[in-house]
C-alpha cells in the first residue's frame, strides 16, 4: 500500500520525539496490511475520517485506491 503524508501531518511528525515517531511508524505499517482497523470518526472536524491514537497524539488518516493518506497528527489529552 501506498503511503502519502499531508504537508501539515508531516510537519507536526518530524516535531515529535523519535520514540512517538517509531510507535507512530509501527502503526502506519500495521494498516498496510489491514487498514480498516481503526474506527471511523462521526464528530467534526474529521467525521469520516479514520484515527488511531498514540501516547497523547490523534493520528488521522484515510484510504483511497490502494493509498493511505495520512491526514493530521495532532496532540490530544487523552493518554494511550
Amino acid at each position: 500500500m501506498r503511503i502519502l503524508w499531508t504537508e501539515p501531518a508531516a510537519a507536526a511528525f518530524r516535531r515529535l520525539p523519535k520514540e512517538v515517531q517509531r510507535d507512530i511508524l509501527d502503526r502506519i505499517d500495521l494498516l498496510s496490511d489491514f487498514p480498516d482497523l481503526y474506527p471511523v470518526r462521526d464528530r467534526q472536524p474529521y467525521a469520516g475520517f479514520r484515527y488511531f491514537f498514540v501516547r497523547r497524539w490523534c493520528v488521522s488518516y484515510v484510504t483511497a485506491d490502494g493509498t493511505l493518506i495520512i491526514l493530521a497528527v495532532f496532540p490530544t489529552r487523552r493518554a494511550v
